[in-house]
């Protein structure tokens, strides 16, 4: 019974997402990073990425932006001798308030957080993975652009988590982080999100 009920909250969250896909613009991102320099500095502890992490959740809810805690998998420094499946925490970003800002958004955060790439999709298409570092590994390389075909909900993607067919994977403790539109709702993610990551507690 647990786990039947269990896969019905994945697949009403699912849904919830897939609606967001189709009526509002939408993205990925995560700061889950191997290591610094290009994956050849010092590996980030797992602490670290998460403070990182926290660090652009509070970036992307001072933005206004519905943001989602989900799990994926992704290969960094694709299609190179350096290549490794990444499992990280990464964020389902949702523009419901239809500001039209969510690209250069995730692409400036992208850059901030050293990623290969974000994923971009307009309402009601399917994505697009873009280039945010100049890694010389990195995939498809700054400002490069890949489609990623249909909608990615319910289908197969190279880089994205695969489970029972499903490119995303959500943790039992998935949280959602709805629109903060008011004064009050924005103080926190604001204030946060000034900080340096190493001074966040996780």
């Amino acid at each position: 019974m647990t786990k039947i009920l269990n896969d019905v909250i994945k697949e009403s969250s699912l849904s919830r997402l897939y609606r967001h896909s189709r009526e509002h613009d939408y993205g990925t991102i995560t700061a889950f990073r191997y290591a610094p320099d290009c994956g050849k500095g010092t590996p980030y502890t797992r602490k670290e990425n998460q403070q990182r992490n926290k660090l652009l959740l509070s970036k992307l809810r001072a933005k206004g932006y519905s943001v989602t805690s989900i799990k994926g998998s992704y290969i960094e420094n694709y299609g190179t001798p350096n290549a490794r499946e990444v499992g990280e925490s990464s964020f389902f970003v949702a523009d419901l308030q239809d500001k039209g800002t969510l690209l250069n958004d995730l692409k400036k955060f992208g850059q901030e957080f050293d990623q290969d790439s974000i994923l971009f999709g307009k309402a009601g298409s399917g994505g697009k993975l873009v280039g945010t570092n100049t890694c010389p590994d990195g995939y498809p390389g700054m400002g490069k652009e890949v489609r990623m075909g249909a909608a990615i909900f319910g289908k197969d993607g190279e880089f994205m988590s695969k489970v029972r067919g499903r490119p995303f994977i959500f943790s039992e403790d998935m949280e959602t982080y709805g629109v903060a539109k008011y004064p009050s709702e924005l103080r926190g993610p604001v204030m946060q999100s000034e900080k340096d990551w190493k001074d966040l507690d996780v």
